[in-house]
């Protein structure tokens, strides 16, 4: 057997879940198929590459290795699919190309830009969109950073602030918590978290630091940036999240602001000199500013939020 794509997607998978049941559920497969996947991948490459913890399978050290180097490998394919399409749309001109970290706010952008073609392409890391628009393999992004946190562009890269939000949380609907208006964040300090891995922009370095403020350290019993998984443990009652004013509620999940605002995100948008909004970018800039309101708009968290700090003043 030759090593294709597809084994590093599952290994990728595998290690970012963090269990092979979670990671069969998030790819469609089963356990046992999903398993012996992994145990023909290991000997092809002829070593162990995962080993199992107490909260479930963890990389080996050789396993941290063949990682590194196969999201390498998927970050270089994903982006010469990428390339190769914006060249293949009907023989036409290159679409614009979009980035954003994972919301919403991209989505809207991308309608509003006034071009006939969009790509997007969504990121965890501000970082690697910054590092994907000195390339020039974007035309402009929406990025976030945080308080002491702040991002400095790239080499060709302007930034340009959009708003600035809170943070909130995301707790189960029959969570004791819930039935407030607002949480205080110093009374959360016994739960479990659902926490992503760092963006190398601050989070979740921030919001461990607001916890240490507040008297605590969370307790990370998950670490996921998948939307389904994240709604999954919340609604489950498995762990609870802070989460972006947008983040969507449900009849399971719900939504509160942390009392006295202790953490904020600040979004920005950001492009590159060379791409196509270098030279006149009020457009852009036009265009974002609107997405940013209709985004944050859309979401009843926030317009409460805004409401209860509006008759406070």
């Amino acid at each position: 057997m030759e090593v294709e794509l597809r084994h590093l997607r599952i290994l990728c998978a595998v290690a970012e879940a963090g269990s092979i049941s979670r990671a069969a559920a998030g790819i469609g497969s089963s356990q046992p198929a999903l398993t012996a996947s992994v145990q023909r991948i290991e000997r092809v490459f002829g070593g162990k590459l995962f080993v199992r913890g107490i909260r479930g399978v963890v990389p080996t050290e050789f396993g941290e290795c063949v990682l590194s180097r196969a999201r390498t490998v998927l970050s270089a394919a994903d982006t010469m699919h990428r390339d190769a399409s914006r060249w293949l749309v009907d023989g036409a001109e290159r679409p614009v190309a979009l980035g954003g970290i994972g919301s919403s706010l991209v989505v809207e952008l991308a309608d509003r830009i006034g071009h006939p073609a969009v790509s997007v392409t969504t990121e965890f890391s501000p970082r690697r969109l910054l590092d994907l628009l000195a390339a020039g393999e974007l035309d402009a992004a929406v990025v976030a950073d945080y308080p002491g946190h702040e991002l400095r562009p790239a080499p060709g890269v302007t930034l340009r602030p959009l708003g600035v939000q809170p943070v909130f949380v995301a707790l189960a609907a029959g969570h004791p918590a819930a039935a407030a208006a607002e949480v205080d964040l110093a009374g959360l300090g016994g739960e479990r978290w659902v926490l992503g891995p760092s963006d190398g922009a601050g989070w979740p370095e921030c919001f461990e630091e607001a916890c240490a403020s507040a008297g605590f350290r969370p307790l990370v019993a998950h670490r996921s940036t998948e939307l389904r998984a994240l709604q999954r443990l919340i609604a489950a009652g498995r762990a609870i999240s802070p989460c972006q004013v947008t983040f969507p509620a449900t009849p399971e999940i719900a939504i509160r602001p942390l009392a006295g605002d202790p953490l904020w995100m600040r979004y920005l948008i950001a492009w590159r000199a060379g791409g196509v909004f270098g030279g006149e970018p009020g457009a852009l800039i036009e265009a974002a500013d609107a997405a940013y309101r209709v985004d944050t708009d859309s979401s009843p968290s926030h317009r409460e939020w805004l409401r209860a700090r509006q008759a406070f003043r």
